[in-house]
């Protein structure tokens, strides 16, 4: 069983929520989230896009030379890095679309002009990841 991310009593209070944006053909690179002074506390991703839409996210190990281990993902998917997988690579190499498991027949009701055609396409090919995070040391809450 995995050793808990925090101690009995921490708490989690997040400070900070960073939003991307990814269009037609982005993608994420192996990368650490190294820029809080505390990696004791947790790392929560949200992924929003299309139902059309899935993601391929890799976990790796502390070195870039560790294999990964990969992760389907799909919108409103929520990614909790804690613990040891602070400390890990990790990335989204890849995103699949389906047009043929499409439903975005709500969506397209919504949009029937000619000039609504580009807010279409956006909603189409694009996609957001919320990050949550503490970023500074907190001091502990004991309950």
């Amino acid at each position: 069983m995995a050793e808990p991310s925090m101690r009995p009593g921490d708490q989690f209070k997040p400070e900070a929520a960073i939003v991307n944006y990814f269009g037609p053909g982005d993608t994420l690179g192996g990368h650490l989230d190294d820029m809080e002074k505390d990696w004791s506390k947790p790392i929560a991703s949200i992924r929003f896009f299309l139902d059309i839409m899935s993601a391929i996210f890799l976990l790796g190990g502390k070195s870039r030379e560790d294999k990964p281990i990969a992760m389907f993902l799909r919108s409103g998917d929520i990614v909790l890095m804690a613990g040891e997988a602070r400390e890990c690579f990790h990335g989204v190499p890849r995103i699949f679309t389906c047009e043929q498991h499409a439903e975005i027949t709500h969506l397209e009701s919504q949009f029937k002009r000619d000039d609504d055609l580009p807010f279409l396409n956006y909603i189409r090919t694009s996609r957001i990841n919320i990050n949550i995070s503490c970023i500074m040391i907190q001091s502990t809450t004991w309950n």
